[in-house]
Parts: structure tokens; sequence; C-alpha cells
């Protein structure tokens, strides 16, 4: 019989506007609270998915991510960046529930966050605009 996905624990983070904090700095506080509500910490983890942040776009999110949130560094860890637009939170739990019951993974980190309502309009449109750039 293979494993069961469930979740075990959520959390969120401040929410508001002009908040002047990072996407990193949410999503910390998010996966804190979560983790903190499962009784687990980073090292039970064995899955780490996030989505890219406009706010803050970085090379590998989830691995950025992974290592801001102390789940990074090890080498027993699935980490994978999921960007499907609008669609990126549910895509990133399907995945989570794919791994699990796939046994690839037992316990599976599941996290975004952003900061577009600090960003500058100007600075947000024009992420936004180069979001969807063709190559």
């Amino acid at each position: 019989m293979s494993p069961t996905a469930r979740i075990i624990g959520w959390g969120m983070s401040e929410i508001g506007t002009k908040l002047k904090k990072s996407p990193t700095h949410l999503v910390n506080q998010a996966l804190g609270r979560a983790m903190r509500q499962a009784g687990i910490g980073p090292p039970h983890l064995d899955g780490f998915l996030a989505c890219p942040s406009l706010a803050e776009p970085r090379f590998m999110p989830a691995h950025c991510l992974a290592s801001a949130c102390g789940v990074l560094p090890r080498r027993d860890i699935v980490v994978m960046t999921i960007d499907t637009g609008g669609a990126s939170p549910v895509s990133m739990l399907l995945q989570a529930k794919s791994l699990v019951e796939r046994g690839a993974c037992r316990t599976v980190a599941v996290v975004a966050g952003d900061a577009v309502s600090s960003m500058p309009s100007r600075e947000f449109l024009e992420a936004a605009d180069g979001a969807c750039d063709l190559p």
C-alpha cells in the first residue's frame, strides 16, 4: 500500500501593504509557523517545493529559499522550483502529493511568498512585463 499524502501543518506570514520585508523573510516566517504547528524542524523535511517571486527574482529560487530557511545544505532532500504562473501553488501541492505517494519523500514543504505591494508600481510592472518576454 502506498503512503497517503496529508497536510500536517500550515503557516502564514504577515500580510499587508508596504511591509518592507523580502519574500524570503515572509516565506521563512510562514514555514517556521507551519513546522512549529506540525511539531517538526528543517531536518525532518526531505522535500522542499517553491515558486519564484516577482519582488525577489533568483536563479534556482527553491534552492535559495531552502538555504535561507535552514533546510540546505543537505544531500538527502528533493528541492524543486515549480513555475506554472498563477497555478504554481496548486501545482506544488500536486507534486508534493506525488512525491509522498511514490515514496520519494515523507515530509515535503510547499512554500510561496512575494512582496509585490512593497515594490514601486513602475518596478512591479517592469518585473511582470519582463516575466512575459519571449526568449
